[in-house]
């Protein structure tokens, strides 16, 4: 009777045990499937292939376009201004009249000269026939030696003085061509200075001339890659190269002259946005956001094996949207942002969807 009591109650501890079990199990799958499943993260990567091909390097100026040869006319001698006969950005050619300044007080000086000579000449002839008859008086022995003597020297002295008058008229006569001011180049008046009446003083400018050749001429601050022979681009178009670089600098930046090989129609004093190609490369061209810039190197992240790879490069030129490095690797290259970039590699096996 015990025996069965004692059976009875292990197969009711089994079944409650096996219960209890399968409701235990129950409970830790219902558990297994209200436990959240792992999120897949998603980020927008960009793969491409990269290209060879050639890369410039441009800086941009400001520059002013100006003629080639620029001067300001003066006068040596003082004088008002008698007539002026051209005008502002006028043309001119070689040897024009530009501007006369008044010549009375010169003239007058010359005549005052050519007066005094010809009374000069008048007394000299005299003084010949004078010297000519002592000379027969002197045969003779009707004039002492030293008495011929001194007529000799009066003789010279006032031939010394005609010579000497003849030269200042001379002189003067060239002072008069400095009276009358001519163009020394063809090329374009920029402005009158002075007109009809003013008072010109020796040195004081009338008339800014300039030929009708141009240049651009820019400033830029020293240490700037500018050399001579660059080639200068206007609206992507060559017109020209660095020509000349000054020695003198003024506020600190250093100014060159860029000769022109394309006109620009344009008035002189008209400033342009020109660019001068600094360097130029052939590579490999990858886009700007393809290049993580750290202090001490630059890399890019390649993918291959469902990886991504970061890899060191060398730059050899940076253009706006557009870096050229060294050489193309073989892999497609990640374009994402910096922060994106930085952190692919650090992922592992990473699938791509549209991978190619």
């Amino acid at each position: 009777m015990n025996k069965k009591i004692i059976a009875v109650i292990f197969i009711a501890i089994a079944v409650l045990l096996g219960i209890k079990g399968k409701s235990l199990l129950k409970q830790r799958e219902q558990e297994v499937q209200n436990t959240p499943k792992a999120k897949v993260y998603s980020m927008s990567v960009k793969l491409i292939k990269a290209k060879e091909g050639k890369l410039e390097e441009k800086s941009r100026y400001l520059a002013t376009l100006k003629g080639d040869k620029n001067i300001k006319l003066s006068t040596k001698l003082a004088g008002f201004v008698q007539k002026v006969y051209v005008q502002d950005s006028q043309l001119v050619k070689k040897g024009d009249l530009l501007v006369k300044i008044d010549a009375k007080e010169l003239t007058n000086s010359i005549d005052s000269i050519k007066a005094n000579l010809s009374a000069l000449k008048s007394d000299l002839e005299l003084s010949k026939k004078i010297y000519s008859n002592n000379k027969k008086l002197y045969k003779v022995g009707g004039l002492p030696k030293e008495k011929l003597q001194q007529y000799a020297i009066s003789l010279k002295v006032k031939e010394a003085k005609i010579n000497e008058s003849e030269q200042k008229i001379k002189s003067l006569q060239n002072q008069l061509s400095y009276l009358n001011i001519k163009a020394p180049f063809s090329g374009i008046v920029d402005k009158v200075l002075l007109h009809e009446g003013d008072l010109a003083a020796a040195g004081k400018p009338i008339i800014a001339l300039s030929n009708s050749a141009k240049k651009l001429v820019f400033n830029y601050v020293a240490g700037d890659s500018i050399k001579v022979g660059q080639d200068v681009l206007l609206n992507a178009k060559s017109i020209g190269e660095v020509a000349t670089i000054y020695n003198s600098a003024q506020n600190s930046l250093v100014s060159a002259e860029i000769k022109l090989h394309s006109a620009i129609d344009l008035p002189l004093g008209s400033s342009v946005n020109i660019d001068i190609l600094t360097k130029s490369a052939t590579g490999c061209i990858v886009p700007n956001r393809a290049l993580i810039q750290n202090k001490n190197r630059d890399t890019i992240v390649l993918y291959s094996d469902k990886k991504f790879i970061q890899k060191e490069v060398e730059v050899l030129i940076e253009n706006g949207d557009s870096v050229l490095i060294k050489s193309c690797p073989k892999e497609q290259i990640a374009v994402a942002s910096q922060s994106v970039l930085t952190s692919l590699p650090s992922m592992g096996q990473v699938g791509v969807k549209n991978e190619k």
